[in-house]
Order: C-alpha cells, then sequence, then structure tokens
C-alpha cells in the first residue's frame, strides 16, 4: 500500500494513496473552525454516504455539548473527558437524543507513545459506525473523529486504525 504524508506544524499523519484531503471549500462541513485535516476516500462525494477521518486538536475538556460547562482544567483525566462525551452522545436532550446511539466500546491505547481513549458507537437513525480517539499533549486534547456508513465499516475502519497508527507530534 502507497502512503502519502500529510504534515503540519503540530503533528504528521500517514495516509493511503487511495484516500486524500478533504478540500475546505466543499458543500459538506467536514471542517469545524479548530480542524486541522479531515482525510476521505477518493472519489467520496456524496454527504449521505461519506465516510471521513476529522482532525481537531481542542482546548482540554471540551466537550461536544455546545451548552455544557468545560471539564475543570484541574480534573481533566481521558476518562473524565470521554465520560462527558458519552453521556453528551446519549443524552435525550442533546443533539443526538433522538438519533439512537449504541456505544459499542470504550478502551485505553496510545497515539505516539502517549495514554489515549478510544470508543466506537453506532447511530441507528444516521446508519453510521463511528469512532473516536482522544489524546492529550501540550495543553490540547487532540479528537480524531471517524465516521462511516455501518455498510462500509468493515472495509474502511482497518485503513482507519493505521492511519491514527502513524499519528505522530511535531512538538
Amino acid at each position: 500500500m502507497t502512503l502519502r504524508t500529510f504534515d503540519s506544524p503540530e503533528f504528521k499523519i500517514d495516509y493511503p494513496s487511495s484516500w486524500e484531503i478533504a478540500p475546505r471549500n466543499s458543500t459538506f462541513p467536514y471542517y469545524s473552525s479548530n480542524t486541522i485535516v479531515v482525510l476521505k476516500p477518493t472519489g467520496e462525494t456524496n454527504p449521505l454516504n461519506i465516510t471521513y477521518l476529522n482532525i481537531s486538536p481542542l482546548p482540554i475538556g471540551t466537550s461536544l455539548n455546545p451548552t455544557a460547562q468545560s471539564i475543570s482544567r484541574d480534573n481533566n483525566s481521558l476518562n473524565e473527558i470521554v465520560s462527558e462525551e458519552i453521556a453528551f452522545l446519549q443524552d435525550p436532550e442533546s443533539f443526538y437524543g433522538d438519533l439512537n446511539v449504541e456505544i459499542l466500546d470504550n478502551n485505553s491505547t496510545t497515539v505516539d507513545k502517549l495514554p489515549a481513549k478510544q470508543f466506537s458507537y453506532l447511530i441507528h437513525e444516521l446508519g453510521t459506525f463511528d469512532m473516536e480517539t482522544i489524546v492529550v499533549h501540550n495543553d490540547k486534547q487532540y479528537q480524531m473523529h471517524f465516521t462511516t456508513p455501518v455498510l462500509y465499516a468493515s472495509e474502511t475502519l482497518p485503513k482507519v486504525k493505521q492511519i491514527i497508527q502513524s499519528f505522530k507530534f511535531n512538538t
């Protein structure tokens, strides 16, 4: 498998040549204000069947829930960050509340030899498999969010895991 490298001031990552960097000026909102890069399979254009990996550094304790107060900076363990994310995904009052989110797993892992957490879930009403990998480095929590239609998960998940394993901080 031929690899390409994305290199930013903060990190570098290798990805298969069958994937590409998603355009910022797309009709699909791949990028948030914090996103550094989004990788997706080459030629993928249908926003209803989209597969992508979004990598965003956030201030420690930032939640998916825009109305929640952030987690105390003095108490910002990976377990607490992930617990807050999972609680938001399962909160009936959240954006995800009516989407029937099923948490599949929540495991410890490493990213560039640093402790990390990785959890995956199904969003039944959207038909997606999602996986979040979170690592803390230099006062930021780096979130790697992978999403794909459930039908493509077995094909794309191994590639995404290889991409995440290649992640190296430059600082």
